[in-house]
């Protein structure tokens, strides 16, 4: 006489048996998600004219306060800051021309927009020069039109393969924070 196995037996072992592949998928690379750093400010000590950065930014200062670095350890990211302080117009023209230069050398002939900023006292206006997948994803000038010019870039440490749409969330972030900068900007000192 044979016995009749539970049904439910049954399943549990052919299910055990299922024909599941194992074998390794390749997966596509992707760059991880990065946490964006809050919109938090605070002044920048030492700094050659009050300047605002982003509290995740570690600020340093060289040359008696002219050139500024700040370093985003969460983007693995620098922003490079210079302030020049001129005497008269033509002084004024050349240090713009000579800004507008090396923009322009560091794009390479890459695509660029340009965004314009005004501080929020009226006294400085900002060209932001955003060019997606060059090596410095932004540039920015800044002037009072008199005597004071605030320059500078943006460098990514990332390999030049690097996807510019897994980067986008990061040169955000870091427009975010020059725009809230460039609003601060002021003459007092």
């Amino acid at each position: 006489m044979r016995r009749a196995v539970p049904f439910a037996i049954l399943m549990s072992l052919l299910a055990a048996c299922g024909g599941r592949d194992e074998a390794p998928v390749p997966r596509r690379r992707a760059y991880p998600r990065i946490a964006v750093a809050d919109s938090a400010y605070v002044r920048v000590a030492g700094a050659a004219m009050p300047f605002e950065a982003n509290t995740a930014a570690e600020a340093r200062t060289d040359s008696g306060g002219r050139w500024l670095t700040l370093h985003y350890p969460v983007y693995n990211a620098d922003v490079y800051v210079t302030f020049s302080e001129v005497d008269g117009a033509e002084a004024l023209i050349a240090v713009l021309d000579n800004r507008r230069e090396r923009m322009s050398l560091n794009l390479n002939g890459a695509h660029a927009s340009t965004i314009h900023v005004t501080s929020a006292d009226g006294t400085f206006e900002t060209a932001l020069v955003e060019a997606p997948g060059s090596g410095t994803p932004l540039q920015f000038v800044s002037t009072d039109g008199g005597r004071r010019v605030v320059s500078g870039a943006v460098r990514l440490d990332v390999p030049a393969s690097a996807p510019y749409d897994s980067l986008q969330p990061v040169v955000a972030a870091l427009r975010r924070d020059l725009i809230h900068a460039f609003t601060n900007l002021s003459s007092d000192d």
